[in-house]
């Protein structure tokens, strides 16, 4: 198999993978917001960031650095701005992590408000888990067969 291809089924299953994930997780959101609001009350109390979150973002960063090489071969500027925008989403994430303290602080000033920006959130997760699926229907479409 040459590089071209493995490329082309790396997006493939990078993009159904990460949609359906989005997708499912976003979901989860909308229909367990108080639960994740509660989690999250635990969390500020916490000095530290929850592992989970740092394990969400770590995998993320693994899985889209080979997308940043794979983007070139063929160069596919689709690839390359989506690769992008992830290694943004993971240095935004990470720079909430890192400013924990704030963070902590304004999660327990609006705890009320949680449940709503949750499931916000959710929405938008489920509405980029789909715009992910097109990407992989364009990445499927221009396969030559």
């Amino acid at each position: 198999m040459n590089l071209e291809a493995f490329s082309i089924k790396w997006f493939a299953l990078y993009y159904v993978v990460l949609g359906i994930s989005l997708i499912g997780s976003g979901s989860y959101l909308i229909l367990k917001k108080q639960q994740l609001s509660q989690f999250l009350q635990k969390a500020a109390d916490q000095e530290r960031p929850p592992p989970i979150f740092i394990r969400v973002i770590k995998y993320f960063l693994l899985f889209t650095l080979p997308g940043l090489f794979l983007s070139f071969t063929p160069f596919s500027l689709i690839e390359l701005l989506f690769t992008i925008w992830s290694l943004l989403v993971v240095y935004i994430a990470g720079i909430q992590l890192v400013r924990w303290k704030q963070n902590r602080l304004l999660i327990k000033a609006n705890s009320e408000d949680l449940p709503m920006l949750i499931s916000r959130c959710g929405a938008i997760m489920v509405a980029v888990g789909f715009a992910i699926f097109l990407l992989a229907y364009l990445v499927i479409n221009r396969t030559p067969i």
